[in-house]
């Protein structure tokens, strides 16, 4: 191989904003070029045809890995491009990145001819940058509130810690994929059209959204957010960041619930001054009327207006009695005081019981009761709660049955429940009427036919009594055809 020959440049070399040099396999400065004492400080004159100290030029730090690359350039190992820290004359310390390339002499290695480019002030502005990086990592990571990013499709391109722990998804786990993917399906229209708006204004806030946790649990968010564009003014990606309202939107439910019972118990509380104010009061003005007109003419009266008296007072006492014994369960069933006792008891003889009760009531209207039953029929419910609601439902379907109608009782048994129905072919209920009828805050109440008053007290304790037993209570009515209530009771459970 021909030897390489020295060429001396040094005009053109004096140019380069580069130290340029040449050094033997003894590292003695052999070409140096100006820009040596503009980086270093050493002028040209100070170092040439001089050996180079390593320990005095290079930082200790770098000492053992120059050293090594050197080793290795000489063994023929090409190392270049390797970053050292020097000390320049003054004490000052700068960053030199350094490529050279081997010289031979008789085909063996004899020096290098290398380029040292002064990036102190690039890595200089690398640190800086790494800083701040790590400034606004931390902040990232320690935002208070949950951030969340979005490419232009509304594909997740980050999230900090904090929503990591609040929706319990790693990051990993939810980058790359659709911010829907996070939404229950009722939410995902809301999510498209509000995209579509946060990219046309550049801007969003107050979106509320729900998020699905990743243990399947739901959270509420409110969502805000701002667009970063690229240099071209193009959509680079979202910035995000959600409100948890969850324990608000609770409260405000809360809220709702309990406005909802005071109405009821307010309800409740005028419908029981309403009662004891008139409704209990008519029978016994009704009693006390007769009873002073009995006393004061029981001479002049004849056998049948006594009896006919009689009749009044009998029928005054028992509507005061009925009402009184609902007004008693309602207010036991109101402040917690109902004895709840549910055991195995027959329901055909419950019902049984009721329509000999009321037998003379309906046969003073001319009205006759069928019943038909399954064989037996077992119920586990509380007794004299079902004595109650079957009295009720009978009672209004008397009083609601003109001259001449008729009632049917029927009672059968499913899987799980038995089912009784009380139908009359009496005046019927309009539809708007219907969802009225079982709600304590309405005051619903109409007459019977024969002019017979009620205060829409019985079938509020029915279904408050059906419910607290695990059944149900519903009603099919047409006006002028009639109305059939039926509710469900429980089964006892089989014996083996």
């Amino acid at each position: 191989m021909e030897d390489d020959k020295m060429i001396d440049h040094s005009e053109f070399l004096d140019l380069l904003p580069e130290i340029v040099f040449e050094i033997d396999k003894d590292l003695n400065i052999k070409l140096l070029n100006q820009s040596c004492e503009r980086i270093s400080g050493y002028k040209k004159e100070e170092l040439i045809n001089k050996k180079l100290s390593l320990n005095e030029i290079i930082v200790p730090s770098d000492l053992d890995r120059i050293k090594e690359s050197i080793t290795q350039n000489l063994n023929g190992i090409q190392k270049s491009g390797n970053c050292y820290n020097v000390f320049t004359k003054n004490g000052e310390t700068k960053t030199l990145e350094i490529y050279n390339t081997h010289i031979h002499t008789q085909g063996i290695i004899s020096g290098f001819r290398c380029i040292a480019i002064d990036i102190t002030e690039k890595e200089e502005k690398k640190k800086i940058l790494a800083s701040q990086e790590k400034h606004f990592r931390h902040i990232f990571h320690n935002f208070p509130l949950p951030y969340l990013s979005l490419n232009e499709e509304g594909t997740i391109m980050d999230i900090n810690p904090l929503l990591e722990e609040i929706t319990g998804y790693h990051r990993d786990e939810v980058m790359g994929k659709n911010f829907v993917s996070l939404l229950p399906d009722e939410n995902i229209q809301k999510f498209y059209n509000s995209f579509e708006t946060f990219k046309k204004r550049g801007i969003i806030s107050n979106i509320e959204f729900v998020l699905i946790r990743k243990n399947g649990s739901v959270i509420n968010v409110n969502y805000h957010g701002k667009i970063e564009y690229d240099s071209q003014g193009k959509f680079y990606k979202t910035h995000c960041v959600f409100s948890d309202i969850t324990l608000q939107r609770k409260a405000e439910q809360t809220l709702i619930k309990s406005e909802q019972q005071l109405r009821e118990l307010n309800a409740t509380k005028d419908k029981f001054f309403s009662i004891i104010a008139h409704d209990l009061k008519n029978p016994f003005n009704d009693l006390m009327g007769f009873t002073q007109l009995l006393a004061m003419n029981i001479d002049k009266y004849d056998k049948p207006k006594i009896g006919q008296f009689a009749n009044i007072i009998h029928h005054s006492s028992k509507l005061a009695y009925n009402l009184l014994e609902n007004l008693l369960d309602w207010s036991r069933s109101q402040t917690g005081t109902l004895k709840f006792k549910p055991e195995k008891f027959n329901v055909n003889h419950i019902i049984e019981e009721n329509i000999e009760l009321l037998e003379s009531t309906a046969h003073n209207k001319n009205i006759q009761i069928y019943s038909e039953f399954d064989t037996e029929i077992n119920a586990f419910a509380d007794k004299n709660m079902a004595r109650t609601i079957i009295r009720n439902l009978i009672s209004n379907a008397i009083k609601y049955t003109k001259q001449g109608g008729y009632i049917n009782i029927n009672s059968h048994s499913n899987k799980n429940f038995c089912e009784i129905s009380i139908s009359d072919n009496g005046i019927g209920i309009s539809e708007k009427n219907i969802s009225k009828i079982f709600k304590i805050d309405e005051s619903f109440s109409t007459t019977g036919t024969e002019r017979e008053k009620g205060t829409g007290l019985g079938l509020i304790l029915c279904k408050e009594f059906v419910e607290k037993n695990r059944g149900k209570l519903w009603v099919k009515s047409e006006p002028d055809k009639g109305s059939t209530f039926t509710f469900t009771l429980p089964l006892p459970e089989p014996e083996y």
